[in-house]
């Protein structure tokens, strides 16, 4: 019988890559729970959030905001006072994406509109911007952070329609703008709304680039007077 053959070196550097890759999971998915990521939402301390429960912006608001990366805002009386939430009365605040180190982690904005259905809208964003004129949110704008076709995304828009209360009898017009866009080898875009069945004006733009992907950005618009 012959005898067994001696394995190279260069046989285990797939074992060793696997090894290294599970161990690469394992301090990532450390990390993300040691960060909260999974677990329970902390309950607020005094400050961290207004006398309602809604998110206050000031810096201990800030800091809970970003410790469970959840943004409630009441928009079911309008227009939404700024300072009632620690909001500067003329002002534009970005709540950038909360980075790990090896990832970046999404909000969960959850807008109140005081409207018939739902009542309003809970969105996963990866970033926040809210504007501030005159004393009052004028605008509240969130980017998804997932990218599809064209077809997905126009089929993830006409889904919603209902809920924001959007006309949807421009599809074929849409289907134009994407076809003429793509022969002319230039981007596009379309939008849904504004319309408030939650209570609120929601709009939703999708920007889609040359090879046909498309980013969507929510606008929320509380009425100012």
């Amino acid at each position: 019988m012959a005898a067994p053959k001696k394995r190279g070196i260069w046989s285990w550097i797939p074992a060793i890559l696997l090894s290294l890759a599970i161990i690469a999971v394992i301090v990532t998915t450390t990390v993300l729970v040691r960060g909260g990521l999974g677990g329970p939402v902390p309950q607020p301390t005094q400050g961290q959030v207004t006398d309602l429960n809604w998110s206050a912006f000031t810096p201990k608001g800030l800091d809970y905001i970003a410790k469970t990366r959840q943004v409630r805002i009441d928009m079911s009386t309008q227009p939404v006072d700024a300072a009632a939430i620690g909001l500067a009365p003329d002002d534009t605040l970005v709540l950038e994406p909360i980075s790990t180190g090896d990832t970046e982690l999404d909000y969960d904005l959850i807008v109140n509109g005081g409207g018939e259905g739902l009542g309003g809208a809970r969105l996963t964003v990866t970033q926040i911007t809210i504007v501030t004129e005159g004393g009052v949110i004028t605008r509240v704008s969130a980017p998804l952070r997932e990218v599809l076709n064209f077809r997905q995304t126009l089929t993830y828009l006409l889904g919603k329609a209902e809920l924001f209360g959007w006309d949807t009898s421009g599809t074929d017009a849409i289907f134009q703008t994407a076809e003429d866009a793509t022969r002319a080898g230039t981007g596009y875009e379309f939008t849904f709304g504004p319309a408030d069945a939650t209570g609120v004006a929601f709009s939703a733009t999708a920007t889609c680039d040359t090879t046909g992907f498309c980013a969507v950005n929510y606008d929320v618009t509380p009425r100012v007077g």
